[in-house]
């Protein structure tokens, strides 16, 4: 299938379907001349990717999940479960850290109302 239809099915760009060829995310599908020609297992590794980016992931993150499953034809389970437990962990950090800073502007805001008026 052309690049326009995989495009359509995944939600992705061209020019990032590109891009995730270009840095080896995707091996560089078979052409017929001057046209890209992808098949269904480029498309669940696409899908897969913009579903991990809309997560949060970033494409360096998830760079060796997606070279191991388009080498291998499956989805390194473990490694997967690694990951998305280190982003959940980091994402409650995260969520800790914001919850800290908004106690700290309501100390600051009832501060500034003491000194001020």
């Amino acid at each position: 299938m052309l690049i326009g239809r995989v495009s359509e099915l995944t939600g992705a760009t061209r020019k990032a379907i590109r891009h995730y060829e270009s840095v080896g995310l995707i091996t560089p599908p078979d052409r017929k001349g001057s046209y890209r020609i992808y098949n269904d297992h480029d498309v669940m590794v696409i899908s897969m990717i913009c579903r991990a980016k809309t997560l949060g992931f970033s494409l360096f993150e998830i760079k060796d999940i997606v070279s191991i499953k388009t080498k291998e034809k499956k989805l390194p389970i473990d490694l997967v479960y690694r990951l998305i437990d280190k982003k959940i962990s980091d994402l409650k950090q995260e969520a800790e850290e914001l919850l800290c800073k908004v106690d700290d502007l309501n100390e600051f805001k009832v501060d500034l109302v003491k000194e001020f008026t």
